[in-house]
């Protein structure tokens, strides 16, 4: 505010055009500065609930850099009793709610061929994986752990993970924990479409991690998230599912159906009267059928927030 005030005491005073140009570039200067300084966040204030409510967008992976977040971010979260996630992935009966992750009928040896299936098992060989093991593997499974491989190649770990980061939080602050959907729901959206769908779609994520295809869209996730770039995250989801179609089915469970499933979550815990601070995976908060717009459609407020909020 200060410099504010002395580049207009020198426009006043300036003498001369040439005096008044170089006062008034300085003003502009001084507001670009003040401008860039204002980064947009994927962080959303969402009112018009009984309660004040925040939507963060988070990475499921990340790296160590990750951190610390933005002091906006952490200030909201301070201000919340309640802490909502998709699923605590700190449950001791998480590994038995993931519940059977094999295949029900040939093994991923026979469905793929010799060619496709040698560089699955290339792929996991890092994760120490039996073949056996993963020839028992449903393609959805499979194809995660691929996901999981490369993200790992990149130095991503969930152990970075930004809802990890915050429920270990909750957890030590003593806030109420609340999980938006199951375990079950979240299998049960990474298995659609058919047989013959998932085969290709791992197909695709294996070519994908052969050729730098799926870690160059990780890190291009992972920078849009760090930019606050909702519509780049929107892009980076819509090349990657242009780059698979056969994974139509399993995005549009994946985000178009969660999504409204969430935002009715979402709008209910709104209704409960405690500050809520709630933490999804960016991709639902990014593009036109994303949570904030849903939530948007139902009547309440919802405004992005920049680091200066």
């Amino acid at each position: 505010m200060n410099s504010l005030r002395e580049a207009a005491d020198r426009v006043r005073h300036s003498r001369g055009r040439g005096g008044l140009l170089r006062a008034l570039s300085g003003v502009l200067c001084i507001s670009l500065a003040c401008a860039a300084q204002a980064a947009p966040l994927l962080l959303w204030e969402v009112s018009g609930g009984a309660a004040p409510m925040w939507l963060f967008g988070s990475v499921h992976v990340c790296r160590a850099d990750c951190f610390p977040l933005p002091a906006a971010v952490e200030s909201k979260f301070r201000r919340a009793e309640v802490l909502a996630v998709e699923v605590d992935a700190t449950r001791a009966d998480i590994a038995g709610a993931l519940g059977d992750v094999s295949g029900g009928g040939a093994g991923l040896r026979e469905q793929l061929g010799n060619a496709d299936w040698r560089r699955l098992v290339k792929q996991l060989s890092a994760m120490g994986m039996p073949e056996d093991s993963v020839d028992a593997l449903s393609p959805a499974m499979a194809n995660v752990f691929v996901a999981v491989a490369a993200a790992s190649r990149a130095g991503l770990s969930p152990l970075h993970g930004i809802d990890l980061h915050f429920i270990n939080r909750a957890q030590h602050d003593g806030k109420a924990l609340v999980e938006l959907e199951t375990v079950e729901r979240q299998m049960q959206a990474l298995a659609a479409g058919s047989e013959r769908e998932q085969i290709e779609s791992l197909r695709a994520s294996l070519k994908a991690a052969d050729d730098g295809s799926l870690r160059a869209s990780l890190d291009e996730l992972v920078g849009a998230w760090r930019r606050g770039d909702a519509n780049g995250l929107a892009e980076a989801l819509r090349k990657a599912q242009a780059a698979d179609p056969s994974s139509r089915a399993m995005f549009e469970e994946l985000f178009d159906r969660r999504n409204r499933e969430m935002t009715d979550a979402i709008a209910k815990l709104a209704r409960e009267g405690r500050p809520a601070f709630v933490v999804i995976g960016s991709g639902h908060l990014a593009g036109r059928e994303a949570i904030p717009a849903l939530l948007a459609r139902r009547g309440f407020r919802v405004r992005q927030l920049s680091s200066s909020d």
